[in-house]
């Protein structure tokens, strides 16, 4: 019913021995190593015991002075290899050159043709941003909408020639953000794509009034007395504005309680508010219009241009430092 248990194996009595042989080795390094040292203490013991007085005293003076010595030598050394890492005199790696931008006067802002296209989604961006650079004194050409095809993420995007860059750079100026692409075109100009981001221009100084030779006055006639058109033209041209037509008016306004009505278009107001100083009582009127005449429709209440001596004194004229753009780095 019970089974015998099966012997064990015999193992062999050579592990037995491996060990006893290490222990032994072990005894014989240690008694080995005990014997090294007290002999060399022995020996250094008779070498001592060999030394006059002075010879031991003068052994002892020099291991203070060496001690003395060496010990601050390293504090200091260490101190000053501490300090030049800290300058900057002990790098191994040369010191980055620091590419400034190339700072040149800007190209005048009426010598070179501004194209603006609008591909932020928002509906007029394209005339604000165009009126706004023609009141900076740029010269806007074409504004229209920018091909489907064409994705600005940024506020704006201005393309480029390799002559136009000054002229780009003088541009991004009006928008921040605003970056630039050279995509070969030539001469100055330049094309302004209004991206996603834009959400208004950069404030600039106030616009200088126009020039009195820059555009046309017309002057049309709507009251009973005939001839007033005539000789107020002929005033104002005398005081250096631009003659345009003159006559009844051809919209027939009925302006019985009005000195004059001066008309213009949104990008004429300060053209307007010049010949207004010349008439008083006279109001401004917006109306839709992309040129810069002015027509001033005389109502039944004028009875003339104020006298040249009469007239307030001009204001001076702002004198702006001259732009400049600063040219990336190569």
């Amino acid at each position: 019913m019970f089974r015998k248990k099966a012997p064990e194996p015999e193992r062999s009595p050579l592990p037995v021995r491996a060990v006893s042989a290490a222990g032994e080795l072990a005894r014989r390094g240690v008694d080995m190593t005990r014997d090294t040292v007290h002999k060399e203490l022995l020996e250094r013991a008779k070498s001592q015991e060999a030394l006059s007085d002075d010879q031991i005293w003068r052994r002892y003076q020099f291991r203070h002075l060496a001690a003395f010595i060496t010990i601050p030598a390293l504090l200091l050394g260490t101190a000053s290899i501490a300090a030049a890492y800290g300058t900057g005199l002990m790098r191994s790696e040369q010191p980055k050159v620091v590419c400034q931008p190339l700072v040149v006067p800007a190209p005048a802002m009426g010598s070179f043709k501004v194209t603006v296209l609008n591909a932020s989604g928002q509906n007029g961006a394209g005339h604000v941003v165009g009126r706004d650079l023609s009141r900076r004194g740029f010269v806007v050409g074409d504004v229209s909408s920018a091909p489907r095809n064409l994705y600005v993420k940024a506020p704006a995007r201005i393309y480029h020639g390799k002559a136009g860059l000054d002229q780009a750079l003088l541009v991004a100026q009006t928008i921040d953000g605003a970056e630039l692409e050279n995509d070969g075109r030539p001469g100055t100009g330049v094309a302004l794509v209004i991206g996603a981001d834009f959400t208004k221009m950069l404030p600039a100084p106030p616009p200088k009034p126009p020039s009195q030779k820059s555009y046309r006055v017309n002057v049309y006639n709507a009251t009973w007395r005939p001839g007033l058109a005539r000789a107020t033209l002929t005033e104002l041209t005398a005081r250096g504005f631009s003659p345009g037509k003159q006559g009844n008016d051809p919209d027939k306004s009925f302006l019985p309680n009005d000195v004059a009505v001066i008309l213009h278009g949104p990008d004429a107001d300060l053209a307007a508010a010049q010949v207004q100083r010349h008439i008083k009582g006279a109001v401004l009127k917006e109306v839709p219009r992309d040129n810069l005449t002015i027509d001033v429709i005389l109502g039944n209440l004028y009875a003339g241009v104020i006298p040249a001596a009469e007239m307030p004194p001009k204001q001076a004229v702002r004198k702006d430092p001259p732009p400049t753009v600063s040219r990336p780095c190569k």
